[in-house]
C-alpha cells in the first residue's frame, strides 16, 4: 500500500524524528485525514493514545500530493514518530491495551453521520474459479489452494454478502498487534488511515480472529467484555468482516501478483497470497470458535 520511513531534523537545537507516510494509490485524501485526526482526538480525550498528525507550513493543509510516479501521483503525510517496538500477537502483554482502546472506543460511539461502511469490510465481489484458472500458471501452488478449497471459498462469500447490519460506530478498524507500539511512556496505537465506520463486534471478531489461536481469542475476547466493551460474538455473521478482510487481502494480492506493471510487488504478493489461502478458515471452524468464545466448549 505505502511506506513509512523515519526522518530525522534538529529543532531548537534538539534532535527530532518524524514518520513520514508515502501512499503509492492515492490512499490519502484531505478530508480524509481530516476525519482522522478529529477522530484521533476524540479518542485521546478517552485515553486511547494516538501519534500527533503535523500540518503543512505553507497551508496547513496534512497532505502533500506530488506528481513523482511514472504512472500517478503519491501522497505524503507527516505525524510524530513514536519511538519503541512492535506488538506481538503472541505476547501476552498485547491483548490488555487493545482490549482496553477498543472498549474506550466502541462506548465513545462516534456517530458515522450516514457515512456508509468501506466495501472492504462487507463485500466480496471475486470470482473465486476465474481468478484460481488465471492463477494457474504464475503460481500454481496457489491456484491449488484456491481449487481445493473452492466450497470453502464460495460459502464464506455468501457468508459476507448475506450479511447486513446496522448500528455501525466510527472505529480504527485496524486494530492489531502490528499497530501496538511499545515505547518507554507506555502502549501507543498507530496506523489510524483506515478509521471510520464498522459495526463493532465486526472489529472485536476481527481482532480475535488476528490473534491465531482459540485460546488467545477468547482471552481477548474476555478482556474486551471485561473492560466495558458493548460487542458481543455468538453467530458467524459477526465474524462477517474479519472474513471479507480475507478473503479481499486473498483477491487483491492475488490480483497483484498477476499486475505485470507492478514486479516489484509481485514477491511480497505470491507470498500474502499463499498465507491467505492456506489460513482460509471453514463455516465449521468459524462455529467452534464461537462456541468457545462463550464457553459452550
Amino acid at each position: 500500500m505505502g511506506a513509512v520511513n523515519r526522518i530525522t531534523t534538529r529543532m531548537h537545537g534538539e534532535r527530532v524524528c518524524w514518520t513520514v507516510k508515502r501512499a503509492y494509490w492515492n490512499h490519502f485524501s484531505e478530508d480524509g485525514i481530516r476525519r482522522e485526526v478529529d477522530f484521533t482526538t476524540r479518542c485521546e480525550s478517552v485515553r486511547v493514545p494516538a501519534p500527533r498528525s503535523i500540518r503543512r507550513i505553507d497551508d496547513g493543509s496534512f497532505v502533500l500530493t506530488v506528481d513523482d510516479q511514472p504512472d500517478g501521483r503519491s501522497q505524503y503525510r507527516v505525524l510524530a514518530w513514536v519511538p519503541g517496538e512492535t506488538g506481538d500477537r503472541e505476547d501476552d502483554r498485547t491483548i490488555a491495551p487493545i482490549t482496553e482502546w477498543m472498549a474506550r472506543i466502541h462506548n465513545l460511539a462516534v456517530d458515522p453521520n450516514d457515512q456508509a461502511i468501506d466495501d472492504w469490510f462487507v463485500r466480496v465481489k471475486f470470482d473465486w474459479d476465474e481468478l484460481a484458472k488465471r492463477m494457474k500458471d504464475p503460481a500454481p501452488d496457489i491456484a491449488d489452494a484456491m481449487h481445493a478449497r473452492r466450497s470453502d471459498l464460495h460459502a464464506l462469500t455468501d457468508l459476507v454478502n448475506s450479511t447486513r447490519e446496522p448500528g455501525a460506530l466510527w472505529c480504527h478498524t485496524d486494530l492489531g498487534a502490528d499497530n501496538l507500539i511499545w515505547s518507554d511512556g507506555g502502549p501507543w496505537l498507530i496506523d489510524w488511515e483506515n478509521a471510520g465506520p464498522l459495526v463493532p463486534h465486526q472489529e472485536l471478531g476481527s481482532f480475535v480472529r488476528s490473534l491465531g489461536s482459540r485460546v488467545r481469542g477468547k482471552s481477548a475476547y474476555l478482556a474486551y467484555r471485561r473492560a466495558g466493551g458493548p460487542a458481543e460474538i455468538t453467530e458467524p455473521s459477526h465474524l462477517a468482516s474479519s472474513v471479507a478482510v480475507h478473503l479481499n487481502y486473498l483477491g487483491c494480492q492475488s490480483e497483484l501478483l498477476l499486475d505485470a506493471t507492478h514486479p516489484e510487488q509481485h514477491d511480497f504478493a505470491r507470498e500474502q497470497a499463499g498465507n491467505a489461502a492456506k489460513d482460509l478458515p471453514s463455516l465449521a471452524e468459524l462455529e467452534a470458535l464461537i462456541d468457545h468464545l462463550n464457553g459452550r466448549t
